[in-house]
């Protein structure tokens, strides 16, 4: 049996639960694009997804 070496486990990462809920919610859920700000809307230019304001809720 060969011994083969285990990588250490990487540190968790140093953000907080919200700020990667808000990195994620900038991201569209199609195509993964990140989504651009336009008014009330949030519009990804890649695929054409759309959320409205009163869908952030």
């Amino acid at each position: 049996m060969i011994d083969v070496p285990v990588p250490d486990p990487q540190p968790e990462s140093t953000q907080n639960d919200e700020t990667s809920a808000e990195d994620v919610m900038l991201h569209c859920p199609v195509c993964s694009t990140k989504l651009d700000s336009r008014k009330c809307k949030l519009f990804c230019p890649l695929c054409g997804y759309y959320m409205s304001c009163a869908d952030y809720y």
